[in-house]
């Protein structure tokens, strides 16, 4: 004869309110530790509203945590407004309240925001990485219509923008990144993006560069040599230059040994 445990007596096998975002607990807990919604408070812009429900940063940390969460549409909004676990941590907006957040946002918005969140990544690197390594790339933002400064890239074979990323290997994080036109060649703006680096992060000749053929530029080397760092860059024309790079050292009379 089998007992009846009455621990059973208690548990309910009716469902009810599950969520299947119970990691989120966690990223609230993590973003709280650094003070995010503190530092999103600094951020400007273009509100005339009166009297608002929600706060512009209140917003932004929903579409964070949203994104954080693998929700990347709009349309996704309705997914926190009805997930149980979401919605108690949060007052959480329609997608209309969303909608109407970003005419709200300008350059200055964008540039405070990427101040803070890529200040963040350099405190982290800072205190954490001894050697950090900096890869650089190119990426796609598809874009549908007619839309200012998107064109059409052939390595991607698609119409879209074209920004420059660029990360630390060890943390993955993101140190800097340019939105670019659709027709920007892949190493434009790297320099620029990185004397805001190199402003940032502690250098003790300890950084060191990679990128492929398209960060193949003199101007690049003299920079990141200027600069004390390493770097490791994809060859194009890979005889042409050798060739080049010989006859540079003839001329100069430079000692083989």
């Amino acid at each position: 004869m089998i007992r009846t445990n009455s621990l059973f007596d208690k548990i309910n096998f009716n469902g009810g309110n599950l969520s299947s975002d119970g990691g989120s607990i966690l990223l609230s807990q993590f973003l709280k530790k650094i003070n995010l919604k503190k530092l999103l408070d600094s951020i400007p812009f273009v509100d005339l509203r009166h009297l608002p429900v929600y706060s512009n940063t209140n917003i932004l940390f929903q579409q964070i945590i949203k994104c954080l969460l693998g929700y990347n549409d709009q349309s996704d909004q309705k997914i926190l407004i009805n997930d149980p676990l979401l919605s108690l941590k949060s007052l959480i907006c329609s997608q209309a309240t969303v909608s109407r957040f970003y005419d709200r946002v300008s350059l200055n918005t964008t540039n405070e925001f990427k101040k803070i969140i890529t200040q963040l990544a350099y405190d982290f690197v800072n205190t954490n990485i001894d050697d950090p390594i900096l890869d650089a790339d190119s990426t796609m933002v598809t874009t549908c219509g007619n839309q200012e400064a998107s064109a059409y890239i052939h390595h991607y074979q698609k119409n879209g923008y074209h920004p420059l990323v660029i990360n630390e290997y060890h943390s993955k994080l993101l140190l800097s990144s340019l939105l670019r036109t659709g027709s920007a060649y892949s190493s434009n703006g790297i320099i620029e993006e990185l004397e805001q680096i190199f402003t940032q992060l502690n250098n003790t000749g300890n950084i060191r560069f990679r990128g492929d053929s398209a960060f193949y530029r003199r101007d690049l080397f003299k920079y990141l040599e200027n600069n004390q760092v390493t770097y490791y860059i994809r060859v194009k024309n890979f005889k042409k230059n050798i060739r080049e790079s010989i006859m540079d050292m003839v001329i100069n009379q430079v000692d083989w040994l």
